[in-house]
């Protein structure tokens, strides 16, 4: 089984070392929401994709320049008014381009393929490209539009800080639905990442953010909140779909 993703940044899915868009195993510099997809990759196949290094990564900017060259789906969303489609548009035709890039990887390995893109929901007032629940309607779409049935949407909302606080508040993992309604707004003073930080006293590098994954002190197991759980019961959904290899 080989593993492609696609995120935002060092901090989510990470990114190729030398500033490369698009890489291949042990130039994948992963970041701590890999760290997550291993574990529960662990849980389900019985081994670590990132001991195996079966795995690839796009850039954000790599992917966009992919959704350029796509031709017109057969099927499209049926989006209602120009601000909703130009909003969702981005979800669908990122996963689509995504879909399409892994179903030619799984024709030349011969294998199956898990797609995961993570992108941020964001949250605030003027972030646009519409709310959690539309977005991964879209990523849905897109992939299904590609014909690609291993494709797995990584949205938190509204950022991946929030799963992460889940672990490290007052109150570890009790509650954590309610840090899905903070700002995703990075300028807000009371942004998620404003909240890591002060949490762990030090600014979050993704190396940082990796080992508290790693060492257990962010219990991916015990982490409870709706965005967290869509994604998680995707991505067994795939991988009981495709079976250990």
């Amino acid at each position: 089984m080989y593993f492609l993703f696609s995120g935002e940044g060092a901090q989510d899915l990470g990114m190729c070392s030398g500033g490369a868009s698009a890489c291949e195993g042990p130039q994948y510099e992963h970041g701590p929401m890999t760290v997550i997809v291993d574990h529960l990759a662990h849980g389900e196949l019985g081994y670590s994709l990132l001991e195996r290094q079966d795995y690839g990564f796009l850039s954000e900017g790599h992917l966009t320049r992919l959704t350029r060259e796509l031709k017109p789906a057969k099927r499209s969303p049926r989006l209602r008014g120009k601000k909703r489609a130009k909003e969702t548009m981005y979800f669908y035709r990122n996963a689509r381009a995504l879909a399409l890039y892994a179903r030619d990887k799984a024709a030349h390995l011969s294998d199956d393929v898990v797609a995961v893109l993570f992108r941020d929901s964001d949250g605030s007032a003027s972030a646009g490209r519409g709310n959690w629940r539309t977005k991964r309607q879209s990523m849905i779409a897109g992939f299904r539009d590609a014909d690609f049935d291993s494709g797995v949407p990584m949205i938190p909302k509204p950022k991946s800080e929030a799963w992460l606080l889940c672990a490290l508040k007052a109150n570890p993992y009790q509650g954590c639905a309610a840090l899905e309604r903070d700002s995703g707004n990075d300028r807000s003073p009371k942004s998620l990442k404003r909240k890591l930080k002060k949490r762990l006293g030090r600014s979050p590098s993704r190396e940082i953010l990796c080992e508290m994954v790693n060492d257990g002190t962010v219990d991916v197991d015990r982490i409870d909140m709706p965005s967290f759980d869509a994604f998680k019961t995707r991505l067994k959904e795939v991988f009981r779909s495709a079976g250990p290899n």
